[in-house]
């Protein structure tokens, strides 16, 4: 997942495009290499992604009505079939979320995905009117903005002028439809991520003759959502007890973790916190702790691995030791995940076009700024009357504080609209039938954003549809899917059209959670002694400290996209990939304040197998070296742990890290 969370994790805005735990986007074998032109339908490509594809364009009304004049070019990308012995069996369709991420700027993931496929399957990506090559939109200042406002949002609609209502699904939809008219392809396979579910409803529902197959990866429905989400919050609850359910230092502890989460509310409701701390990229960042960024970490979903593996502990370590660095540091990840987004392809403006347009909201967009405003304080009282525990575990005032792309609540509160193409919020016509093509919804049992009840409302609304719930995951399942489970299932479907044995589904591992931040190293859990440890217990807590930092430093990939990062208490680690394998170098990371660790880490992402290879000094002069050997994707197996600590041989084990 390195964000996508880098081509779609910083482009998770509320309702947008990423993902349960991945592997970098790394293209397969390239297969044939084409060069110059080739004529596809009535359409003459050119060879383009170092002879792997053929790219072109068509050119679209921006208006298809005729009332606003103007065109903007559809860009496109067609990876033929890598047997070309034999004529193509199809070609599948993939496209991209946010809104406002480009599909073909995800080209790694989706090849990656079919690579088991491409001998006989073109894959066609088409970047969506106001993304990438397709007309992209950018309005500077909401781009740029680290907390979106609804002004900023408003002042990016009127400077689109007329234009401003002609980014919808609806429109986008047609756009897509012409490209294969034009190309010459009749019937096709879709894949659909995040908001291209919610792309795919509408192209299904609009044209359900021309679907073989829908894969609709992290679903949320088009038809029946309500603007408040409030399977969202409800899937938060559930994540913050099951995660700590499953994890048996965590179950062990008196109380709950909803109870801890309370305290942490009411401590920084009280008395926020302000000071410093490194992002995910290790940018020292002032932030302040406070309902609206805690309520970030909660709500966001940019970071959720990350945040669901330390929040229940950075939550003890201040309660307990008054130790804010675990939190801080939380505060400024998610923080920085959900600032600027103009090194990532993304366009806001486009979100904003598309959101505002197409999704539901708690006030009329058809309605004057001023009507708006009534009808969501309306709506809001009505709210609390009804339900004032919608967004437990804050309250709906308190979560109105959280940013406006997650609260989603005010986000299109000044976006002009005047002459919708069709009715805002409906993208799909009335009477409209979703295909009869066999569908597959898949969700993750533990994403907030797009959840698994919402996907169950999506997968009752196709006559052939089937949910797949994958354990222990969160937002899109098969894009460089680590655990091989998810991947393998929508393979299996496109090709069959039968989704086969899913029971690989309930068993994707757990999430490991820190113990504890321990403010010494020596205070940290010790590795259980076995046959030839020497060692005693301060020199096993030791041991666990260092294997612990390695740890938190494989965490931080999934949330890092500069390949480098501090530590919660200083020093530095580095990666580096080859193929599946990510090798981290660790200088003198600091997990706990008094001990440096340095060496080597290396992670075989399709085996889970990892080795760390460290040597540490803690500040009262101890030193030792550690080997650690564990295995990523089984959660019940401890790390293996051998080395030498103050000249005293270790033998042991400890939960992986």
């Amino acid at each position: 997942m390195r964000q996508l969370l880098l081509a779609c994790l910083g482009l998770i805005l509320s309702l947008p495009a990423m993902a349960g735990p991945r592997l970098r986007p790394v293209e397969p074998p390239a297969g044939p290499i084409f060069s110059g032109s080739r004529t596809f339908g009535s359409l003459t490509l050119q060879a383009c992604y170092g002879g792997r594809a053929f790219c072109g364009q068509i050119v679209r009304p921006l208006d298809p009505s005729g009332r606003v004049p103007g065109t903007i070019p559809i860009v496109f990308a067609l990876f033929p079939h890598t047997d070309q012995s034999v004529a193509a069996s199809g070609t599948i369709v993939t496209q991209e979320g946010g809104p406002g991420a480009p599909s073909i700027g995800t080209r790694g993931y989706y090849l990656g995905l079919y690579a088991p496929l491409r001998a006989t399957r073109d894959i066609l990506m088409v970047d969506a009117r106001g993304t990438g090559g397709s007309g992209l939109l950018l309005c500077a200042k909401l781009q740029r903005q680290w907390i979106q406002t609804p002004q900023a949002v408003g002042e990016c609609g009127q400077s689109l002028g007329a234009a401003a209502e002609l980014y919808g699904t609806g429109l986008a939809v047609q756009d897509m439809i012409a490209v294969l008219d034009s190309l010459n392809i009749g019937m096709f396979d879709y894949y659909g991520d995040s908001y291209g579910t919610f792309f795919g409803q509408t192209l299904v529902a609009r044209y359900p003759q021309r679907l073989r197959s829908v894969v609709l990866d992290g679903a949320y429905p088009v038809i029946g959502e309500s603007p408040w989400y409030p399977s969202n919050a409800a899937i938060l609850r559930f994540g913050i007890a099951a995660v700590c359910q499953r994890d048996p230092y965590c179950a062990s502890l008196p109380g709950s973790a909803a109870d801890r989460v309370n305290e942490l509310l009411k401590s920084v409701r009280q008395h926020k916190i302000v000071g410093s701390a490194p992002d995910g990229d290790g940018q020292l960042l002032n932030v302040t702790a406070d309902i609206s960024t805690v309520g970030l970490i909660l709500y966001g979903g940019t970071s959720w691995l990350v945040n669901y593996r330390d929040l229940d502990a950075a939550a003890r370590a201040l309660r307990d030791n008054s130790d804010t660095a675990p939190l801080m540091r939380l505060v400024a990840e998610n923080f920085s995940a959900d600032g600027p987004s103009g090194n990532f392809g993304f366009s806001r403006a486009l979100y904003s076009a598309v959101g505002c347009m197409d999704y539901q909201q708690i006030y009329d967009m058809r309605s004057s700024l001023p009507s708006r405003v009534r009808q969501r304080d309306a709506a809001v009282a009505a709210q609390e009357l009804d339900d004032p525990g919608i967004e437990s575990p804050l309250t709906i005032a308190e979560f109105q504080r959280v940013s406006i792309d997650t609260s989603l609540l005010n986000y299109c509160l000044d976006w002009p609209m005047k002459h919708p193409p069709y009715p805002p919020g409906a993208p799909i016509p009335k009477n409209a039938h979703f295909t009869t093509a066999p569908t597959l919804v898949m969700n993750g049992e533990l994403d907030m954003l797009t959840s698994a009840p919402d996907g169950a409302i999506v997968a009752a609304q196709f006559p052939h549809g089937q949910q797949v719930i994958i354990a222990n995951s969160f937002h899109v399942d098969a894009l460089g899917d680590i655990d091989n489970c998810a991947q393998v299932i929508v393979r299996r479907f496109t090709e069959t059209l039968d989704a086969g044995d899913t029971s690989c589904a309930a068993k994707v591992k757990t999430i490991r959670l820190v113990p504890f931040f321990p403010l010494h190293a020596t205070d940290a859990i010790p590795v259980v002694a076995a046959t030839g440890n020497a060692a005693g217990p301060p020199a096993r807590s030791l041991a666990s400290a260092a294997v612990q930092t390695a740890g938190d430093a494989m965490a931080r990939w999934y949330i890092n996209g500069s390949g480098t990062d501090v530590g919660l208490h200083g020093g530095s680690w580095s990666d580096s990939a080859h193929g599946n394998i990510t090798s981290f170098a660790l200088e003198n990371l600091r997990w706990t304040p008094d001990l440096a660790v340095s060496g080597s880490l290396v992670w075989n992402q399709l085996t889970g197998v990892v080795q760390a290879d460290l040597q540490f000094t803690a500040d009262d002069g101890s030193t030792g070296t550690v080997e650690a050997r564990w295995n990523d994707h089984d959660s019940a197996r401890p790390a293996q742990v051998s080395g030498t600590v103050g000249g005293a041989a270790l033998e042991g084990t400890m939960p992986a890290p």
